[in-house]
């Protein structure tokens, strides 16, 4: 049955980024035997702060592999039952779980209708200027924790008023005590990463979720006009969500995710620069640390993220599973740069022995010589046929060879 629903940009200097990282670290500075006794989210926050830590921290996400075996009974037995949180503590490593936005969109001034039929979720938006729909699949029983576009909102030039409406009368409110229960259930053993107001920056909304990538690059060739002011209608919503979000005591915003060298790289720096230095600049001036989710290809994207104002490159994932190893990783991105990620998703799977996972991780670590600021994680999951007890032996490879600094 259908149901319907209550409806400034410059980079910050070194010097302001310095003192971003201070105002957020003062209380927390760990020295000697002290830091031997953080908790692995104060390890993480500190690493993401550019502090010197004496082994390297250790953030992994599971969640794929968890909700597949979940859904199918076929977690391990001594895992039966267990959180992904409690399976990462007992594998010795970081717990980094994912939750969409510390805000949520309610609309006024039209009628959202939601019509389940599982796994496809039908949304229309039905405003006086006209009609969108579009038709979801949401099944994590094979993995995924967010929902696929199987049909997108923007099908033909006559939907940019309608799309334009339904951005300018969508408003921001806090999804704050959401994000606090899954904190909380995480708690010192790692971190909830989430974004203020979605996953996607505005112009990667409109190019993967309202329109999808080919239709995208085909409008922007033939009325590049229609799809620069849908940006800005998608633009000025985001803003509308920042003064909401800022009042999360949330450390760390992500504010966009899922780039790849062949579809960003013509756009990225004319359309996503300048939004990225406007929304960092806005939060490293509330003290606050930026993150995106960099888990594609990066060869011609690397140079170009550093002109962002971006603090952390999350979810890297180098060769084999890429073009890039985690030496060319460093060098492009610049010392300044938080790495957090190095271990592809693929090393995990059977096709690659023990002995080839052992030796690709302590390459790793001497690529990444001395090792400050980087955050051990995966590119970007453990998949669902990846064996959770190599998790641990990263947890292992660290206490035996990730002690800080690394020696080449």
């Amino acid at each position: 049955m259908p149901i319907t629903l209550v409806p400034m940009a410059m980079l910050m200097t070194a010097a302001g980024r310095r003192q971003c990282a201070n105002s957020l670290s003062a209380s927390s500075i760990f020295r000697g035997a002290d830091r031997m006794a953080m908790t692995r989210k104060q390890q993480i926050l500190a690493a993401a702060r550019g502090e010197k830590l004496d082994k390297l921290p250790f953030g992994a996400r599971i969640d794929v592999w968890y909700n597949y075996h979940s859904a199918h009974g076929t977690l391990p037995d001594k895992y039966k039952g267990w959180s992904q949180t409690d399976i990462l503590r007992d594998q010795g490593a970081g717990s980094q779980v994912r939750f969409f936005a510390v805000t949520r969109e309610e609309y006024r001034e039209m009628e959202v209708v939601e019509t389940n039929d599982p796994p496809y979720i039908t949304t229309e938006y039905r405003t006086p200027v006209g009609t969108v729909a579009k038709i979801e699949l949401f099944d994590t029983s094979e993995g995924p924790w967010i929902k696929y576009e199987m049909e997108k909102l923007f099908k033909s030039e006559k939907d940019y008023p309608v799309l334009k409406y339904v951005m300018e009368h969508t408003e921001a409110v806090d999804n704050f005590e959401a994000y606090y229960k899954l904190r909380e259930e995480v708690g010192e053993d790692g971190m909830v990463m989430t974004a203020g107001g979605g996953l996607w920056s505005p112009v990667q909304r409109v190019m993967r979720e309202i329109m999808g990538y080919e239709l995208f690059f085909y409008e922007l060739a033939d009325r590049p006009a229609r799809v620069e002011e849908l940006m800005e209608a998608v633009k000025d919503l985001e803003r509308r969500k920042l003064p909401v979000a800022i009042k999360c005591d949330l450390e760390i915003f992500n504010i966009c995710a899922n780039w790849s060298d062949d579809i960003q790289t013509p756009v990225f720096r004319k359309y996503f620069v300048p939004w990225f230095q406007e929304v960092s600049e806005f939060l490293h001036s509330h003290g606050r640390l930026v993150m995106a989710h960099t888990d594609g290809e990066m060869r011609r994207l690397n140079p170009m993220f550093r002109e962002t104002g971006i603090d952390i490159a999350e979810a890297i994932t180098p060769a084999p599973q890429t073009l890039v190893s985690m030496k060319e990783f460093r060098e492009q991105l610049g010392d300044e740069a938080i790495i957090w990620g190095g271990i592809p998703s693929i090393l995990f799977e059977p096709m690659y022995s023990d002995d080839d996972f052992d030796a690709y991780v302590r390459n790793m670590f001497q690529e990444m010589a001395p090792g400050y600021r980087f955050i051990v994680g995966m590119g970007d999951n453990l998949p669902f046929d990846g064996d959770i007890n190599r998790v641990g032996r990263v947890a292992e490879l660290i206490d035996k060879y990730g002690r800080l600094p690394i020696q080449v």
